[in-house]
């Protein structure tokens, strides 16, 4: 997980909020899809939650809603993300995300510093917080911790960058670290699980 900046609210959506009886179930198709493409830039093309790259498509992306929605906040851009699906249909255990979530409660916010700033990763791929509430988002919530994917999927992430330094001809002192470190975390379309691969250049930092 890593913080996600909040860019303007799309115009087509300001528009549609403002007719009679606008609902997030009766977005029109095109006021959805731009929607959609709004949240994955600001993401990075990842999703908000496992960190996993996501396409532009909407067979392959949720809009999530961070606090359950109800009347007030189903159209609140502050209030939407862009998720992957979760292993949708598979059973609970293997379900993340937010079809593991559902309507219930998360505490961390991928929106406040704070929150992300409380994050860590352990070499084996876990995500880690030195929160306990937030712990228990990413271990039974999101289940983030799935030992059936997100695990593997995060170690083998930054295997593959360890590799990538170590065959680097030039000395990797703090200032290239740094250089590495500035084009993942800017990148338009950010490396899946970037979020292991920030924590482990910034410990190569120090």
């Amino acid at each position: 997980m890593i913080l996600i900046k909040k860019n303007r609210i799309p115009s087509s959506l300001v528009k549609y909020k403002q007719t009679i009886n606008a609902s997030f179930d009766n977005l029109p198709k095109e006021v959805k899809d731009k929607l959609r493409t709004s949240l994955l830039k600001e993401q990075g093309y990842i999703c908000a939650y496992c960190m996993k790259k996501l396409e532009d498509d909407s067979s392959k992306v949720k809009i999530e809603h961070y606090i359950a929605r109800n009347e007030e906040n189903e159209l609140d851009y502050n209030n939407l993300l862009a998720v992957c699906k979760g292993n949708e249909g598979e059973p609970f255990e293997r379900q993340t995300c937010d079809t593991r979530k559902g309507n219930r409660e998360v505490k961390i916010n991928p929106q406040v510093n704070s929150d992300i700033l409380t994050i860590g990763y352990t070499s084996n791929g876990e995500i880690k917080s030195s929160n306990l509430d937030y712990q228990e988002d990413f271990d039974n919530i999101l289940n983030l911790n799935d030992s059936f994917g997100l695990v593997k999927a995060r170690r083998e992430a930054l295997n593959s960058l360890k590799r990538k330094l170590s065959k680097s001809k030039t000395h990797l002192k703090r200032d290239i670290i740094k250089r590495i470190y500035t084009r993942y975390s800017e990148a338009e379309i950010k490396e899946s699980y970037v979020g292991i691969l920030l924590w482990y250049l910034q410990k190569r930092m120090r």
